[in-house]
């Protein structure tokens, strides 16, 4: 169990670190916190139910490791590679955008639909969550130790994206001292910090696809 939580980890951390999503999150808050909630309870409920739907699929079918499995490795660092790169040349938003401007008025059904499509569309956090199944599913470590390694996973990529609404609800003065500056780098430096956690993340999946022919 242990060396698949270890090995899903750097996977894990890759995800969480959506500098697109919490950034929306992070402006909502600020005057629809509700609206904020149900787009994060949205978001949480992509990567949950998928997660969920494709291990127990995974695990019925008994997969076992094989060459494809380091294919499916290197394609998807190729992939990561291509949207780091893409982050870099995006040009960064300009000072006194806001980047929650569509989603202030839609409500608590509007911010769940919002949280769904926001999810799906997240591809830097999409890519590694898919090896991560692809590995837990192929993994001899039994059912338990996938389901667990799957817990540890959605717990570390989910908690930018519920951490700021528990902020803000448990101690809002607090909250506004903490995501202000948080906002403004994200607006500032979003694109590179998504650029470096893909390069290296991709780094990671080339060794590790080389590694397994």
């Amino acid at each position: 169990m242990t060396d698949l939580v270890l090995k899903i980890l750097p996977l894990a951390i890759a995800a969480a670190i959506n500098p697109t999503g919490i950034l929306v999150l992070v402006a909502l808050m600020a005057t629809a916190k509700r609206t904020a909630l149900f787009l994060s309870a949205g978001f949480c409920a992509v990567f949950i139910g998928f997660g969920a739907v494709v291990l127990t699929l995974g695990l019925r079918l008994e997969l076992k490791p094989s060459a494809t499995s380091a294919v499916i490795d290197l394609v998807a660092a190729a992939l990561i590679v291509y949207l780091g790169v893409r982050s870099l040349r995006k040009k960064p938003a300009a000072e006194g955008d806001d980047p929650a401007k569509k989603h202030r008025q839609l409500g608590s059904a509007g911010g769940f639909v919002a949280g769904i499509a926001l999810a799906a569309s997240d591809f830097s956090s999409i890519i590694p969550y898919l090896v991560a199944l692809k590995d837990m599913a192929l993994a001899d470590a039994g059912a338990a130790a996938s389901w667990t390694a799957l817990a540890v996973f959605l717990v570390i990529c989910l908690a930018p994206m519920v951490a700021p609404v528990v902020l803000v609800y448990a101690a809002p003065h607090s909250a506004e001292r903490l995501l202000g500056p948080l906002r403004r780098t994200l607006q500032k430096h979003g694109g590179t910090i998504i650029a470096v956690v893909c390069f290296v993340i991709a780094a990671y999946l080339a060794v590790k696809g080389v590694r397994g022919f």
